[in-house]
């Protein structure tokens, strides 16, 4: 009971052409609750798909005029529809009907008669699976401009470091034979060294939580020694104060995997090991595999993955499952 009262609402469009089985699904849907939109027939679904935009569409495979699967292919090659999961309900028990619902885009097939549990069990899964879908997409969007933000911060610092080091020269050439020319030359050298620390801070090991219990930590630019024991320090503390069970680390953006970085990605598995997270490296390019070859390091705690978008999916699935297992 706890359970059903700490699932988020969610808005699900019946499709059917029978009265009954609207009334049936609707109450049964209802009582669990959801809220619910209904058409009777497949160019009515079209248009409200549409414009209520519901988390998941429940959609029957025999109707008159435009067919469940017509509708379905519809509803797919709109830009504005095709995210929403389609459930085809229909009597339809064959293979061949459930392999040509898949394929018009349909994401479960369920067999009339239904039993309820089971249903309302599907549908809050496709929900979720909706919904965890949209904030992965929105937090790589944040992240996609963070890095496109940092790459900027990136270019105005090395712009700046540069016409410190011109002004440097130009001083040093004027000033070479006096106690002032010296003086410039270390005020000037103090003021590189203060910006490179900044732009060390800042591109250092940001954490950025996706979600309760996973953690991303995007690299960007050079690692260094020191960077590296940073972002080693910060991934063990930040997985260690939220209690994280996954921390993704991003190596898309870093612009050498050295064997720095190797040694990182190494310390860091080992770590978040003993503290119970598992870790995943993400952006794995063919020199990193060559120089984690190289160096005969081993990832036995680590799961890699090419893009940071798959990382996030893998977390997310080995997660639910870990909690389903935990329930049972």
């Amino acid at each position: 009971m706890q359970a059903q009262e700490s699932r988020p609402a969610g808005l699900v469009l019946i499709v059917d052409d029978s009265a009954d089985n609207l009334n049936v699904l609707s109450d049964a849907l209802i009582s669990d609750g959801l809220e619910v939109a209904v058409a009777c027939d497949g160019e009515e679904a079209i248009e409200l798909a549409g414009l209520t935009q519901p988390d998941l569409i429940l959609l029957d495979a025999l109707m008159p005029g435009l067919s469940g699967f017509e509708t379905c292919q519809r509803i797919k090659a709109d830009p504005a529809t095709r995210s929403i999961p389609v459930v085809f309900m229909t009597a339809l028990a064959e293979a061949k009907f459930r392999i040509q619902g898949f394929r018009v885009g349909a994401v479960d097939y369920v067999t009339k008669p239904f039993e309820k549990t089971e249903l309302l069990a599907r549908v809050h899964t496709q929900i979720s699976l909706r919904r965890a879908t949209r904030a992965v997409e929105e937090q790589n969007r944040r992240l996609s401009e963070e890095i496109r933000e940092r790459a900027r911060a990136e270019e105005a610092l090395a712009d700046a470091v540069q016409t410190l080091r011109d002004t440097n020269a130009r001083l040093s050439d004027q000033l070479l034979q006096s106690e002032r020319a010296e003086a410039a030359r270390a005020a000037l050298q103090d003021q590189i060294i203060a910006a490179q620390r900044e732009r060390l801070l800042e591109l250092s090991a940001p954490l950025i939580p996706i979600i309760d219990g996973i953690l991303v930590m995007p690299l960007v630019g050079t690692v260094d020694v020191e960077r590296a024991r940073q972002a080693v320090e910060t991934a063990l503390h930040g997985a260690s104060e939220r209690g994280a069970d996954h921390l993704i680390i991003d190596i898309t953006g870093v612009r050498s995997v050295d064997e720095t970085v190797a040694h990182m990605l190494v310390q860091a598995a080992k770590g978040l090991s003993l503290l119970g997270t598992r870790t995943v490296v993400t952006g794995i390019r063919a020199e990193a595999a060559q120089t984690l070859v190289r160096l005969d390091l081993h990832l036995d705690h680590v799961v890699t993955k090419a893009t940071l978008q798959s990382g996030v999916e893998h977390a997310l699935r080995t997660r639910g499952r870990r909690r389903r297992a935990r329930e049972l």
